[in-house]
């Protein structure tokens, strides 16, 4: 049977408004494999890998404008990078695995 999780993400309102806090989703599909362990690099500073190529990660907009500035440096036409901003508070469902990606796999 796949394990199902249920992952709520709320903050005080009151942290939201005085630190303009954004719930963000990264995802990305990189060509080139050189360019890809950058990008993971890059995103493991601002949040948590939560599958081979997604991140999530709470930011203040200061912190949200430096992870946009970053991103156009590190790809090339060819890749795709998506960044979500999220509402603050919702739900996830997770199936399958419960441990988050820490490591990437490549395969040749």
């Amino acid at each position: 049977m796949v394990k199902i999780d249920i992952e709520n993400y709320f903050l005080d309102s009151e942290e939201i408004y005085n630190e303009n806090k954004k719930l963000i989703l990264v995802i990305y599909d990189i060509v080139d494999n050189k360019r890809r362990r950058k990008m993971v690099k890059f995103l493991e500073k601002y949040g948590l890998r939560v599958q081979k190529s997604a991140f999530e990660m709470i930011l203040d907009s200061k912190k949200y404008d430096k992870l946009i500035a970053g991103i156009p440096k590190l790809i090339e036409p060819e890749d795709n990078v998506r960044v979500y901003r999220l509402k603050i508070s919702g739900e996830v469902v997770c199936f399958g695995s419960e441990e988050p990606i820490n490591q990437e796999v490549i395969i040749i």
